[in-house]
């Protein structure tokens, strides 16, 4: 039974945005590598992109019920950039802009363009960092389909 055009061409945008992704989280991790600093939410956001491959300095902001302040003053090295990769909801796009501000004012620049590349791309797909490894598996099984 042959798929209809319809599903196939779903098929195709959604391996192509998985493919995008893909790119960005290479670039992420070069990034990464590089020694910058990334900051997400969690203990399992930061064994996500583990994972998927990115290495260096990941810090989870609420894994250690530090205070946002405690956590920004706890960070590695001198003020400058910083990767935040916050979840893709609600919550996690209030956090991210409250961290933003927190990081401007102690003197780090806060680089969102992962963050908005990779809402943009997954819309409601994905809504968290950790959800991220899960959506590169499936769409993975879509192509050896």
């Amino acid at each position: 039974m042959k798929p209809s055009n319809r599903k196939r061409k779903k098929a195709l945008k959604r391996i192509e945005r998985g493919e995008r992704v893909l790119l960005l989280l290479e670039a992420l991790a070069e990034k990464a590598g590089g020694g910058v600093p990334i900051l997400v939410e969690g203990k399992r956001d930061v064994e996500a992109l583990r994972r998927l491959g990115v290495e260096g300095s990941i810090v989870g902001v609420k894994a250690s019920r530090a205070s946002l302040k405690e956590a920004v003053e706890r960070l590695p090295g001198k003020p400058g950039e910083i990767i935040l990769l916050m979840d893709f909801d609600r919550a996690g796009v209030k956090l991210t802009s409250t961290l933003a501000r927190r990081l401007e004012a102690g003197g780090f620049h806060p680089n969102l363009e992962f963050w908005l590349k990779l809402k943009s791309l997954l819309g409601r797909e994905v809504k968290d960092v950790e959800g991220l490894a899960s959506y590169l598996e499936n769409v993975k099984r879509e192509v050896c389909l």
